[in-house]
């Protein structure tokens, strides 16, 4: 290897130069020539500082949300048969309110007899039958005192279809109050349910005979269906002559 040469004295040593970085060049792209017949593109000019923000903020704004339309109800026009059956409903509702339960629930089965295809309706007075049932059965735990009292658990034992026990009350309350024509119509109403025929008639006889306008109630009741060909409920049932 050659031997490196020592320097000479009095020179003055040289300092390292620092090496220079060489800076990246720069390179141009190439431009791209129109195409025949297009314009040459115009510089944009700087927007407005005023305008700009407006548009930005505009294109910010969020959409307005659109609010569900409601829903359109279409109104039940209500038929001849829903009328008559609301109008039915409420005379019961009105004896239950006066605590005629008894006649409450006379009411109330009447409407589901006579309007079967109401099945709103006929569920409302089947909850009220109950109800009615449950107060008559209450005022049977009490001490009768009144021909009334016997007469109320009667009805209700009559319309659940305990005929023996609805006669005892009946008989009592007929002693207490013999000529009370609710009490006798309901004696001829339970022996036709029964079929005791004879008894039947004697008992509406004498409920007509107190109170005239039961012969047309028991023309209308089923309870006497089984006394429709009898020529004895004919004649009492009939218009009186004028």
């Amino acid at each position: 290897m050659p031997k490196k040469l020592k320097p000479s004295k009095g020179t003055a040593k040289k300092t390292p130069k620092a090496k220079s970085v060489s800076k990246p060049v720069k390179t141009k792209k190439p431009s791209v020539p129109p195409a025949r017949g297009a314009r040459p593109a115009h510089p944009a000019h700087p927007a407005h500082p005023g305008k700009t923000k407006g548009k930005a903020a505009a294109a910010k704004a969020p959409a307005p949300k659109l609010q569900p339309k409601a829903p359109v109800k279409v109104e039940r026009v209500p038929s001849k048969q829903f009328t008559g059956a609301v109008a039915a409903l409420e005379v019961g509702i009105k004896l239950m309110y006066a605590e005629d339960y008894a006649k409450a629930v006379k009411a109330f089965n009447k409407v589901i007899a006579e309007y079967p295809e109401e099945p709103e309706i006929q569920a409302s007075a089947k909850a009220r039958i109950q109800a009615c049932e449950k107060k008559l059965q209450e005022r049977a735990r009490t001490v009768f005192k009144t021909a009334d009292d016997h007469y109320n658990v009667a009805v209700a034992l009559m319309n659940s279809g305990d005929l023996e026990n609805a006669l005892t009350h009946l008989q009592s309350g007929l002693k207490l109050a013999p000529k009370a024509d609710h009490i006798l119509y309901a004696m001829a109403a339970a022996n036709a349910l029964q079929g005791n025929r004879d008894q039947a008639i004697s008992y509406l006889k004498q409920s007509i005979h107190h109170r005239a306008e039961n012969r047309f109630q028991a023309l209308q009741d089923n309870d006497f269906a089984v006394l429709a060909e009898e020529q004895a409920f004919k004649d009492l049932v009939a218009p009186p002559d004028k």
